[in-house]
């Protein structure tokens, strides 16, 4: 028995940084249980590709056009990221889990593809909202030295539910696939009991303040709680409650102008963005290509669907994060994603080696291949998700994640379609090789910014960047 207790303090002691507060650890069970009930309806949207080509029966350009919802959703930041600043995120949240997960329930009520299109593709517009929102809470819960850390281990809990639903799916699917809308409806509804958990964190963080949960000791958080003045360059708490078609559109007005001067006047941001721009053509142009591949080029069947893109695919992000996590906070996160561009590589060339080879070699392959896959993406999660409050500084993170969501969108108006070119042109084996290049390249480009020095944030809204100090060292 002592042993054990030892053992569960040395596990916890490498997890879980020695010294977090009470309001730390308090907040930081909200945040996992959110991240596991989360993790079963990403598993779900996971499979939404192969259920769509296998059992919906879809065209590959309809496959397609699911990848292309699936990162055109995120233009949505463009609109909505203007009401969203210098407000609290627990509306913004809830609202999209009641829009697109709950309407999970109604997958089954038709077996047309553009059904099941339609209602993906709000679940992922939904996504993109919950995505931009949680930055600005992450950056209030956890002091600076912790959040890489913490957040890679929510990765870890979200991704090892999201291994056990796609694995879990994948066999239901092949014992009775017709009950594809029951499976989709419960996997929604985890979803929203998720969303209503982080939003229930970002209360926790007024009611978590003072001595007694340790929230006084000085470093605690690097801004003010919103309510109070949130951020510098978002002036004075604005509350909700200015209706009208009117006010709707200065909104939306407003949140065009601040991507557009957020790039205009954040070079370093914008550099990494366009580096961060040339991976993600890489990757979301592989994304009509993969279930292709698979179901008809490798003729796998669900199970081993499910094994390579869950266990296998989502291995590297469970185990990997918090260490990675600890990787970036040393690095930042120009030279961090340099690496992890250069290592996600191996992904589309060892699923070419797959294609080139014929028989008992082919699945071995593909499970390295997703291998890969998991460990390369459980890093460059961590930077698509961190890297806005590393450039940030004080202004509401939430904008940064914005434009990092609109480009995000701006690269999935054409990607896809990219992906689709190429297989109908050439093959599978020819999209692979032109995104392991493009992958190659966003590498060495974030090594050359790094090298250049060009990576610290100016925080456009928030003053001056630091010329030197503590105050410009990488968050």
């Amino acid at each position: 028995m002592e042993s054990n207790r030892r053992l569960a303090r040395f596990v916890q002691q490498m997890i879980l940084p020695p010294d977090l507060t009470g309001r730390e650890r308090h907040l930081l069970k909200s945040h996992l249980l959110s991240a596991c009930f989360t993790g079963i309806v990403v598993g779900s949207l996971n499979l939404a590709d192969v259920t769509l080509t296998k059992t919906l029966g879809a065209s590959p350009i309809q496959v397609t056009i699911l990848s292309l919802l699936t990162a055109v959703a995120f233009l949505g930041s463009l609109f909505w990221v203007g009401t969203m600043r210098g407000r609290r995120k627990a509306p913004f949240i809830v609202a999209a889990a009641i829009g697109g997960r709950l309407t999970f329930w109604l997958v089954g009520l038709s077996n047309d593809p553009r059904w099941f299109l339609l209602l993906v593709g709000i679940a992922w517009l939904a996504q993109a909202i919950i995505v931009t929102a949680q930055v600005s809470i992450i950056q209030r819960a956890y002091r600076r030295a912790h959040r890489n850390s913490l957040f890679g281990l929510s990765v870890s809990i979200m991704t090892l539910m999201n291994l056990a639903t796609s694995v879990g799916m994948g066999w239901l699917l092949d014992w009775n696939e017709g009950a594809y809308g029951i499976y989709y409806g419960i996997a929604g509804t985890a979803g929203f009991v998720g969303a209503l958990l982080l939003a229930r964190m970002e209360r926790g963080l007024e009611r978590y303040r003072g001595p007694a949960w340790g929230a006084a000791a000085p470093g605690e958080s690097d801004v003010p709680p919103l309510g109070a003045v949130a951020y510098p360059g978002a002036g004075t708490y604005r509350p909700m409650g200015q209706p009208g078609l009117g006010a709707t559109w200065r909104s939306m007005r407003e949140s065009v102008q601040l991507v557009a001067r957020i790039l205009k006047d954040d070079p370093a941001f914008r550099r990494f963005q366009r580096n961060f721009f040339i991976y993600g053509i890489a990757f979301i142009a592989l994304l009509p290509v993969v279930p292709i591949f698979l179901v008809h080029d490798l003729q796998l069947d669900y199970r081993q669907i499910g094994l390579a893109k869950g266990l296998m695919g989502q291995a590297g992000m469970i185990l990997f994060p918090p260490l990675l996590g600890r990787a970036m906070e040393r690095l930042g996160p120009v030279r961090h994603s340099a690496r992890m561009f250069a290592f996600l590589a191996l992904y589309p060339l060892f699923l070419t080696a797959a294609g080139l080879v014929a028989g008992k070699l082919q699945l071995p392959l593909t499970f390295i291949a997703f291998g890969c896959f998991g460990i390369g993406m459980a890093g460059i999660s961590l930077a698509w998700h961190m890297s806005s409050i590393h450039f940030a500084r004080n202004e509401d993170p939430s904008s940064y994640q914005a434009v990092h969501a609109v480009l995000t969108g701006v690269r999935g108006s054409f990607a896809p379609f990219l992906g689709y070119l190429l297989i109908q042109t050439g093959s599978a084996i020819h999209a692979f090789l032109a995104s392991a290049f493009l992958l190659l390249l966003a590498a060495a480009l974030m090594l050359r910014m790094a090298r250049d020095g060009d990576s610290q944030p100016a925080g456009v809204g928030a003053g001056p960047p630091a010329t030197g100090g503590s105050a410009g060292k990488r968050d």
